[in-house]
């Protein structure tokens, strides 16, 4: 499907006032012009990571802190060194947010205000908050008048910008190209824009962390697991960067990739054949994905790559279009488990430290897919502030920790000494399992804590 063959729903400032091009010069104005446009006491929403609007962002500063005024800022992937959500500004805002990264460094400020919700709902949790300002970052148009909404913006889907009654677009010639069609697809038409706004910022990067020993050693459990033809769903770390070359050393072949994120990983084992995506029944022949993190090769390779798909993250999260590949394998992390298989994904105790994400939606659409297998990997153990060995499979969580995934839905479990399969098995089986993956300095003690 070409653009051309799109229809654009939302109608704009200029919708109908001439051709695109027109429309276009009609709607450009300055950062601060467009900053304007929000009042004092507005809901504003704005994509996240490396899509966040730098030049709005610094005039929308500017004009609250001339004018005394303060803003509801709704979104996720905030990052660090925007201008907004500086210390010296935290009377001007309060920012609510469904998951955290880097800037869970900004909670002691006071103005953070933590969503639960899955990652798929990320758009309806945000509608609930009636933003009357979106702000979103495209590429310049094709030649159709269609801006790609690109590497960060999936979760803020049509909705969002349907519901806005202004949506500012920041142009950036530096973002990439993301294939997008049919439905809940991220292009955004120069019609359906109420202003235009360009700059030329620097997207940053996203390095993974380099995989570990222990990595490796959970990594090759993970790639003995996926069969040929297997459909795979994986995050961002040097977990899943491990498994990724135990794929290829393996000689896995005919994968298939159906996932939250698309990252280097992905890119390296599409280059190296063994991610072709030739079984899938869903974009068949095609990796789909709702956001694109990594760095510049990665966004080089996604530039107009057809064998990539783009969706919302509403559409490539819902178990239901999860589950029409078959041999759907997700890999997930926790932070702790305790001896009934709870999971905890997202906090340290009661502190926030991500968030729900989209871990649940993975694990029961890949058990729901022919075939499928959810696993939920973790390190054994971890060494605390004071450097002492702690378990991270224990009786009960941590007091205060959020159950990320219920035992009733956890079905593999692997750690650096093993893999435990819980799914359908008593409380007493299932406790038993995971201490045989445990760590062993902690065994006998956790043997003693087997519940009935």
């Amino acid at each position: 499907m070409g653009t051309n063959e799109l229809r654009a729903v939302r109608r704009g400032r200029m919708a109908g006032a001439g051709s695109w091009q027109e429309q276009f010069e009609g709607l450009r104005m300055s950062a601060a012009e467009a900053a304007g446009l929000i009042r004092d006491g507005d809901a504003v929403c704005m994509p996240g990571a490396a899509s966040w609007p730098y030049a709005v962002d610094a005039a929308l500063t500017e004009r609250l802190t001339e004018i005394q005024g303060h803003i509801e800022l709704d979104g996720l992937f905030t990052p660090v060194d925007t201008v907004l959500l500086r210390p010296e500004n935290k009377a001007l805002v309060d920012y609510y947010v469904n998951f955290l990264a880097g800037d869970r460094a900004l909670i002691p400020q006071g103005n953070v205000h933590f969503v639960p919700t899955h990652l798929s709902k990320n758009g309806a949790w945000i509608c609930a908050r009636e933003p009357r300002v979106t702000v979103i970052t495209c590429t310049p148009p094709d030649e159709n008048g269609w801006m790609s909404r690109s590497i960060s913006a999936s979760h803020l889907d049509r909705a969002v910008l349907e519901q806005s009654e202004v949506v500012i677009v920041e142009i950036n010639p530096r973002l990439p190209w993301l294939v997008s069609e049919g439905e809940c697809h991220l292009l955004f038409h120069v019609s359906e824009a109420d202003a235009i706004v360009e700059s030329n910022h620097t997207l940053a990067e996203n390095g993974s962390p380099a995989a570990t020993e222990v990595d490796r050693i959970i990594a090759g459990f993970i790639a003995e697991m996926i069969p040929d033809g297997a459909c795979l769903q994986f995050g961002q770390g040097g977990l899943p960067n491990a498994v990724g070359e135990c794929l290829a050393y393996a000689g896995k072949k005919d994968l298939g990739i159906h996932t939250e994120v698309l990252t280097n990983c992905v890119m390296k084992l599409m280059q190296q054949g063994v991610v072709n995506n030739s079984q899938k029944a869903l974009c068949t022949g095609r990796a789909v994905g709702a956001l694109c993190v990594g760095d510049q090769e990665l966004w080089t390779f996604a530039d107009g790559n057809r064998d990539l798909c783009f969706k919302e993250v509403r559409w490539v999260n819902d178990p239901r279009n999860i589950c029409q590949n078959s041999n759907v394998v997700s890999i997930n992390n926790a932070m702790e488990i305790d001896l009934t298989g709870q999971i905890n994904a997202e906090s340290v105790g009661p502190r926030m430290y991500s968030g729900t994400g989209g871990q649940l939606e993975w694990v029961i659409g890949s058990q729901w897919s022919p075939g499928g297998k959810s696993i939920i990997a973790l390190r054994s153990s971890y060494r605390d502030k004071a450097g002492v060995l702690q378990s991270k499979i224990k009786p009960l969580l941590t007091p205060g920790s959020i159950v990320t995934t219920p035992r009733t839905c956890v079905q593999y479990v692997v750690t650096e000494y093993g893999v435990a399969n819980l799914k359908f098995k008593s409380v007493r089986e299932r406790a038993k399992a995971l201490i045989a993956i445990a760590h062993p300095d902690f065994r006998a003690e956790l043997e003693r804590e087997i519940p009935l």
